[in-house]
């Protein structure tokens, strides 16, 4: 998600690591190096994510570092070693990425810094098509001037709440149930996966289903031959403000999502606590879930693209992956 840092102004920018390259002179800090994220500094990403006060999953960085590690550029400040700035720009596929996780550490905001990171973060992008959920107040910022001009007809409803309850939702028969997501299991999930998102995750979807943060779980539906096929799958994690993050959570159908998240919500303590979700709007059935948990929506992100919307099966997304990394 694009929030915290300066919004960019210009997608143009220079690969050249120094800040007295990019041209803003007058606020050149030359302790300032902008470059790819190390893997020791994940931790200190999600510290200046968390800073924001915005949610993110505890594992999620990790999860889609190690997809593309060439996607996360950092700002660092050399005297010290420590990571000021972070943005990141994930490849979902050869021509489209998703641009995310853009902040810089609140006591140094308003000095350039976000701006000359965004700018070396671009020329990465090509001329690719990219992604990013804008926060309101930004909108306009990054579909008028950023090269952000494709602002899609859906928006992301974050819901977040503190009495969960699954009481509501469908509960599993023998036809329909919740399994963990074995080895033998994982080709069909990925392939679910790819019918969601209409491109191959193979790596994302693996790595999340294997995270030691939280857990996940497929639900599968019964043939008329007695043989299972996959027909969603979802994960629940920590969420770094406290409570559980649910994401992603594909389904075929409501009932079929019902009994997946309730196998989630119902498996994982931290939902006791509280529980996020990031649902589409324009999926009816993903808004009513939500809310039959006793979720409540506190924020709209409008999502932007550089070069065209990008299609995915929405009626099939009760949650999505990731707002920072992943289209859907």
């Amino acid at each position: 998600m694009a929030d915290a840092a300066a919004a960019p102004t210009a997608t143009a920018g220079t690969e050249t690591r120094r800040h007295q390259a990019t041209g803003d002179d007058d606020q050149q800090e030359e302790h300032l190096l902008i470059r790819h994220m190390r893997p020791d500094e994940l931790k200190q990403a999600m510290d200046i994510w968390k800073e924001q006060g915005l949610e993110e999953s505890e594992n999620n960085v990790s999860t889609f570092y190690q997809v593309d590690p060439e996607g996360f550029f950092v700002t660092v400040d050399t005297r010290t070693g420590r990571v000021v700035a972070t943005c990141a720009c994930v490849r979902q596929h050869e021509s489209l990425f998703f641009v995310g996780m853009y902040a810089v550490r609140k006591h140094l905001q308003g000095r350039g810094i976000g701006i000359r990171l965004w700018r070396t973060m671009a020329r990465r992008l090509g001329d690719c098509n990219a992604g990013l959920n804008a926060v309101p107040k930004h909108l306009s910022t990054y579909r008028d001037h950023a090269g952000f001009g494709h602002l899609d007809t859906w928006n992301t409803l974050v819901y977040s709440g503190t009495a969960v309850s699954t009481d509501k939702l469908a509960r599993p028969t023998e036809e329909l149930r919740a399994v963990p997501v074995t080895a033998n299991l994982l080709p069909q999930v990925i392939a679910y996966d790819a019918l969601v998102h209409c491109y191959n995750r193979e790596k994302a979807v693996t790595y999340t289903v294997y995270d030691t943060d939280g857990f996940a779980r497929a639900v599968v539906r019964r043939r008329p031959d007695g043989s299972e096929v996959v027909c969603g799958f979802g994960k629940i994690g920590t969420n770094i403000l406290g409570g559980a993050m649910m994401g992603p959570l594909y389904a075929e159908d409501r009932r079929a999502a019902d009994v997946l998240l309730r196998a989630l919500v119902d498996g994982n303590p931290l939902t006791r606590v509280s529980l996020t979700m990031m649902v589409v709007d324009c999926n009816p059935d993903g808004v009513g879930l939500a809310e039959d948990l006793g979720l409540e929506s506190h924020m709209r992100v409008p999502r932007c693209y550089r070069k065209a919307i990008v299609p995915a099966r929405f009626e099939q997304i009760f949650a999505q992956h990731d707002l920072n990394f992943s289209a859907f």
